[in-house]
């Protein structure tokens, strides 16, 4: 799935940094920027077992995503945590997620510092996209390779 990112910038000369530093200060001050809530337009609140590979091969017809076409979000409600641990020194974080019997992974990208925040055992909401996690991995004393086709939830900032 394809995730866009919107950057902005600017050029101002270099005296001029401190005085544009404290009117942006000032400016986020005067408005609460710190009580700013993101909104997250959810479309669909789903369980565990409702996630099936098929469900997940008809969202792909609906790429390319982008600004305009935007990925389906879901959120999944209760979920306990049955493993939690970051990765990539602390950047990302990589879960396995009950809801009842089924089992899930999911991978926070840029959220690896929630996992000195949470336990295993911890009931937690999540919002994500579904996606297929497609690798190969080679089989313990050969040189063959196995594919692995894994459902996974991305979870994000939004």
């Amino acid at each position: 799935m394809a995730d866009m990112k919107w950057q902005y910038g600017l050029s101002l000369k270099k005296d001029m940094y401190e005085k544009f530093k404290l009117k942006l200060e000032d400016i986020a001050i005067k408005n609460n920027v710190k009580q700013i809530v993101p909104v997250i337009k959810i479309d669909k609140q789903i369980t565990l077992k409702e996630i099936k590979r098929d469900t997940i091969k008809d969202l792909e017809l609906l790429e390319p995503f982008g600004e305009k076409n935007k990925p389906p979000i879901f959120v999944y409600k209760n979920l306990k945590i049955d493993s939690i641990r970051a990765l990539s020194e602390g950047k990302h974080l990589k879960l396995t997620l009950k809801d009842d019997n089924f089992l899930i992974n999911a991978i926070g990208f840029n959220l690896g510092y929630l996992s000195e925040e949470y336990l295993i055992g911890d009931k937690i909401d999540i919002v994500g996209l579904l996606e297929i996690n497609n690798y190969d991995r080679k089989r313990k004393n050969s040189d063959k390779y196995t594919r692995y086709n894994e459902i996974s939830i991305v979870v994000k900032k939004f």
